[in-house]
């Protein structure tokens, strides 16, 4: 068998694979979200691909803040993920937030950010939230990652997952139909989504030098922000981890060896 041919075998085995999860997203069972090899979950050498981390932000900047908010991340923090302090100092002041209220007046001011300022949501409060998105307030996506089964994987294929189901697919939605406002979605529990496609090929312009702009790099790239949002410490921690496993695992041995040594001093054996 020549090359082409184990190529297209895998292809078509891969194909069949990633249909068959699909399909049963979408026959009442629990949504499987296909794991997409992110480097920060690996158990040694994990770490977050900051340039696409980079990305990422633009693209919640750009296509994810108009609706959700990301109440628990400061600007300052961007630098874990390779911004420098000035720009940092440029993206704070491109956004407005409240400041402290005026002592006499007791009248609150919007100024440009800061470096310690949390990102703002566009939404003065819940309830304006809820106003402009038919009742349902968006939901912060701080710790999305961290709060939904499959992680940086259920962010990607919710993003990458919406298309016109299939006749078959339609049987098992409730009701039969997609309700009004709604969208289909075989990875999302229910098969429906109220969020409309948040993306779409060429919708955000990246720098030269970047990947191609599609859905599913966009999708990779703002999982990979929000991943990092979540545990922003997750190398520093999995970093430790494999430390501390070493030295327990020479610790363990030393142990071993001193029992060995003295066993054979005072029992002779």
């Amino acid at each position: 068998m020549n090359n082409k041919n184990i190529l297209a075998g895998i292809a078509l085995i891969a194909g069949v694979a990633v249909s068959s999860m699909a399909f049963a997203a979408t026959n009442g069972e629990k949504p499987v979200h296909p794991k997409q090899g992110w480097p920060h979950e690996k158990v040694i050498g994990a770490h977050y691909d900051r340039q696409a981390a980079q990305r990422g932000f633009q693209i919640y900047r750009e296509a994810c803040h108009s609706c959700h908010s990301l109440n628990f991340v400061s600007f300052r923090q961007l630098e874990g993920i390779g911004f420098s302090e000035p720009e940092i100092k440029a993206i704070a002041a491109s956004f407005t937030v409240m400041g402290e209220p005026d002592m006499e007046t007791g009248d609150v001011k919007e100024r440009p950010g800061q470096p310690f300022d949390y990102i703002p949501s566009t939404f003065a409060n819940p309830e304006a939230a809820a106003a402009s998105n038919n009742g349902a307030i968006p939901p912060d996506l701080s710790l999305m990652v961290k709060a939904r089964p499959g992680g940086a994987s259920y962010l990607y294929s919710i993003l990458t997952g919406y298309r016109e189901p299939t006749a078959e697919e339609l049987k098992h939605v409730p009701g039969g139909k997609i309700p009004d406002g709604g969208h289909f979605n075989p990875y999302k529990a229910g098969h429906v989504i109220a969020m409309p496609p948040p993306l779409m090929d060429g919708l955000i312009t990246y720098t030269e030098g970047q990947p191609p702009a599609t859905v599913e790099q966009m999708a990779y790239d703002v999982s990979t922000f929000l991943a990092w949002a979540a545990e922003p410490k997750l190398e520093q921690r999995k970093s430790m981890g494999f430390v501390v496993v070493v030295f327990l695992l020479i610790l363990t041995g030393l142990l071993f060896w001193s029992y060995k040594r003295i066993s054979k001093q005072v029992l002779g054996h």
